[in-house]
């Protein structure tokens, strides 16, 4: 659904996905300040996609979306965390590989993992960027 955003239409990407990239830089509370239609597309479709596809109770979806909603909190995170080289080990993205997306808007569209990005040469490793993905210089 991310990519969808960014590669669907000039359109579709200015009217959903385009007011969350006003953040650069982004910081914990940026995760969840982006436009209604953007909140649709990457998170009720979504939803209704796997509900219908994924069987489970009331309580699965309410975990998975508690679990969810932290981890885009913790990739918008201006901090580093002590489990970033785990994480970027088996695959997951980090808030690095999510600046990186705020700073050049064309790589690591992954939220969760970042498999697809590698496997389609859209990831770049922040370490390559010059600096840490904090610095306003990336």
């Amino acid at each position: 659904m991310h990519y969808g955003e960014h590669k669907i239409s000039a359109w579709v990407y200015k009217m959903s996905h385009k007011p969350h990239h006003r953040f650069t830089n982004p910081r914990v509370f940026d995760a969840f300040d982006g436009s209604v239609t953007d909140t649709i597309c990457m998170i009720l479709v979504p939803m209704v996609i796997t509900s219908r596809l994924v069987p489970a109770n009331v309580w699965s979806y309410m975990t998975f979306g508690s679990l969810y909603a932290n981890w885009l909190v913790l990739i918008h995170s201006e901090y580093t965390h002590p489990w970033d080289g785990i994480f970027r080990r088996l695959g997951f993205g980090t808030a690095a590989d999510h600046h990186v997306h705020h700073r050049l808007f064309v790589f690591n569209y992954g939220h969760l993992f970042m498999y697809w990005d590698k496997a389609l040469g859209t990831y770049r490793d922040p370490k390559m960027l010059g600096g840490t993905h904090f610095n306003k210089d990336v």
